[in-house]
């Protein structure tokens, strides 16, 4: 993109041309009237050169003679410089026109359709079909494709699948059922909360392979994302200039102070390599003597018996930033979780089930609590993961009296909570361990059994308060689910298999594990709203690696997903995400050690498309050189792949946009009226400018718009009204370059224009 940010002092004069073709196709997009009589009321085929400065001013004056003043010249001229007798002048021009701002730029269109300061938010817009064969059978056939697809994921993720009773429900228990919690009312037998079955999951999904798979849907799809490009590109480097000066005057604010979130970091690698290494120092020369192991070994003597001493506490000796040898491998990723090699070392700093009940731990984690609280080096805020992983029922509780304890050591006593982090409970896919845990195979093992020691006791919690006040008090500051481990590992064929049924040791299925996760949090969500409680998102690891067509099942199932990068290897999927806005929280400096180098990474790609894209740590323990690692990830980003300071704010908006945090509290970082769109958001609270967030809205609408007039078999019909006018302005504006174009020498081609 380097090319994109060489701007000239002077704006070209094909600068002005772009942006006239933009401000009519504005008025295409913000006329609800027939076409035919929009640009009769343009009347673009004069000019009148005593009513505009630049010789382009809109025709709205001549047609329609009767408009209030304040509204003449509002549409097609392309500077704030309008001629108001009545206004005093500023400058010392003879001609009567002066700069003025009137009322600040419309968010949506007014009811008047009168758009103020509609011109300070030029920008050129990607048409939406561009002559004969633009839309062609294949084109149909991919958009009634993507109105199917997209109904899938409404069918699971919008809730349109799910069947409820719970209204009038009393005296409420619970069991689960085929691997899923069902509800129940007292002398009822039916479940008062039904979601899809795992039959109507395998369907949909191997209907969503094949819609993806398609040739019609990957041509349409890639020709699209590949307009998304240009519509970019042409964007930036037409108005990057406007972006900037309008970010420079949006006083009072810098991406420094407008909040970030890090939507994907793992609890056990939230402290950085120096503040675990500075950790552990101070432990052993001040708590040497705490006994930390189950056979009585004091935390001397287990770094005596390994033949460490002090000398060895570096973050070398420790060997836990990533390098070469994690590069493609999981399993030697995992092993850097613990420092010199050694599985103690980790279990007492880095567990919550231990001799000392997981005290290290919190006291580390709060120190990575008060960083974000004080505010160093910038604003911003996390959502952790904590890990649940249905080995035992008794996890729930353990961890909630972990959170909730009222910690006195350390320097930040109290309980492991924090005004800048929210929750989330990460589910690792360990189900072979669980399978081979304990002497001998147990017949009585199935993955079902796995599912109620997850799901058993919130449900419970939720329904029974009183009986357990410590996972439910923990669940109130829990936003969401996460699904972890290596996509890459060998799992079994995609099926309608049962969990009570499933005993084998081989992995099930990544989507059929996704469902059971979905299915069960669905039920839940249902539950807990009925009873006015807090619910959950559903938001797990995928495409990092492995099948890219896992994809497919968090498009059906996932609120949003963390990592993604495996979106470029299937553009239907992708051109699918970026419709429905699914967020995407990535990772590249993780990616860049694990599974993609960075030279090429997706995400500037996914960027400039308009993707809901946003930046996260990962593992900064693994990753990361300094204490900040949110501002290193968006550091070596903005280097990496040429952003903005326009781009980095949009992209710490997102990760707002994206995060489980309370809505007062979104609306005290994005604006009041957030949730009606990025137009609305606040540009002095997120840095972005009004012109960044129209450019996306629209052209997001115009995507919109194009697939259902297509999927409605309407293509045809508006692309010969659309060529019909594009023709006619098109010839105004040549007209406009012959009856202005000054004396010169003749030049190739000048009879073509």
């Amino acid at each position: 993109m380097s090319e994109s940010r060489d701007y000239d002092e002077e704006p070209a004069p094909i600068t002005n041309i772009v942006r006239a073709s933009a401000s009519f196709i504005g008025r295409l997009l913000q006329s609800n009237g027939n076409l035919t009589d929009l640009a009769n009321k343009m009347n673009l085929d004069k000019v009148d050169e005593e009513s505009a400065p630049s010789n382009l001013a809109d025709k709205d004056n001549q047609a329609e003679g009767e408009k209030d003043d304040a509204t003449k010249g509002a549409d097609i001229v392309l500077c704030q410089e309008i001629k108001r007798p009545t206004s005093p002048i500023i400058g010392n021009g003879s001609n009567g026109y002066y700069k003025t701002y009137k009322d600040p730029p419309a968010r949506e269109r007014p009811k008047d359709d009168i758009w103020p300061e509609r011109d300070a938010l030029s920008f050129t817009r990607s048409l939406m079909f561009y002559g004969t064969g633009a839309v062609t059978a294949e084109h149909e056939e991919a958009c009634h494709s993507i109105i199917e697809a997209r109904a899938m994921r409404e069918k699971y993720q919008g809730g349109r699948g799910t069947v409820l009773n719970l209204s009038n429900a009393s005296e409420l228990s619970c069991k689960i059922v085929h691997g899923v919690f069902e509800i129940f009312a007292v002398d009822k037998e039916k479940s008062l909360v039904q979601v899809p079955n795992i039959q109507d999951f395998v369907k949909d999904y191997k209907r969503m392979e094949e819609i993806t798979s398609s040739g019609a849907m990957r041509s349409f799809c890639y020709q699209r994302l590949q307009m998304l490009d240009s519509a970019f590109q042409m964007h930036v480097t037409a108005n990057g200039s406007v972006e900037n000066e309008a970010q420079s005057n949006l006083l009072g604010t810098d991406f420094y102070r407008t909040m970030k979130i890090d939507n994907h970091i793992h609890l056990a690698a939230a402290a950085s390599a120096n503040q675990f290494v500075n950790f552990v120092a101070n432990k052993l020369e001040t708590e040497g003597d705490t006994v930390v192991m189950e056979n009585g070994q004091t935390l001397q003597e287990v770094f005596s018996s390994a033949g460490l001493s002090a000398d060895h506490l570096t973050i070398d000796a420790f060997n836990v930033l990533a390098d070469y040898s994690v590069y493609q491998r999981f399993d030697n990723f995992n092993g850097k979780y613990s420092p010199f090699r050694l599985a103690q070392i980790r279990k007492i700093f880095l567990k919550v089930e231990n001799v000392i009940e997981g005290r290290y731990f919190a006291e580390l984690t709060k120190l990575v609590f008060a960083r974000l609280e004080q505010s160093k080096g910038h604003t911003s805020a996390a959502e952790m993961r904590l890990s649940i992983y249905g080995m035992e029922k008794t996890e729930w509780y353990n961890l909630a009296k972990w959170v909730l304890n009222d910690w006195i050591g350390g320097d930040n006593p109290g309980p492991v909570l924090s005004t800048h982090n929210r929750w989330v409970v990460q589910v690792p896919r360990l189900w072979r361990i669980f399978c081979m845990k304990g002497s001998g195979k147990d017949p009585s093992k199935s993955f079902e059994v796995m599912l109620e020691n997850l799901f058993g006791p919130i449900f419970e919690a939720t329904l029974y308060p009183d009986k357990h006040p410590e996972v439910a008090e923990l669940l109130k500051h829990i936003v969401g689910f996460d699904s972890v481990d290596d996509e890459g590992a060998a799992e079994a064929p995609f099926c309608c298999t049962r969990p009570s049924e499933w005993k084998q040791e081989q992995n099930p299925a990544y989507a059929w594990q996704l469902y059971y996760l979905w299915a069960n949090i669905e039920v839940l969500n249902r539950l807990r709203l009925s009873k006015g409680l807090n619910m959950f998102a559903f938001r797990p690891h995928a495409g990092e690696t492995g099948d890219a067509m896992h994809l497919a099942a968090t498009y059906i199932l996932a609120d949003s997903i963390n990592h993604g990068v495996h979106l470029d290897k299937q553009v239907s999927l992708q051109y699918l995400y970026y419709l429905d806005q699914i967020g995407l929280s990535m990772s590249p400096l993780s990616n860049n050690f694990l599974f993609r180098k960075i030279k090429s990474n997706p995400f500037p790609k996914l960027f400039k498309r308009g993707m809901n894209v946003t930046l996260s740590t990962d593992d900064p323990l693994l990753f990361h050189m300094s204490n900040d690692a949110l501002l290193e990830e968006y550091s070596v980003a903005r280097a990496s792949f040429d952003l903005s300071m326009t781009d980095i704010s949009e992209i710490a908006r997102n990760s707002v946009l994206q995060s489980g945090f309370d809505d007062e509290l979104k609306k005290k970082w994005l604006g009041e009226e957030y949730r009606k769109g990025i137009t609305f958001c606040d540009e002095v609270k997120t840095h972005v400018p009004l012109i960044r967030a129209k450019f996306r809205a629209e052209h997001l609408a115009l995507e919109h718009m194009l697939v259902n007039l297509i999927g409605a078999g309407k293509g045809h019909e508006v692309l010969q009204d659309m060529m019909y006018h594009f023709g006619k302005a098109r010839d105004a504006h040549r007209n406009i370059l012959v009856n202005n174009l000054p004396d010169c020498n003749p030049f190739p081609e000048q009879n073509q224009l």
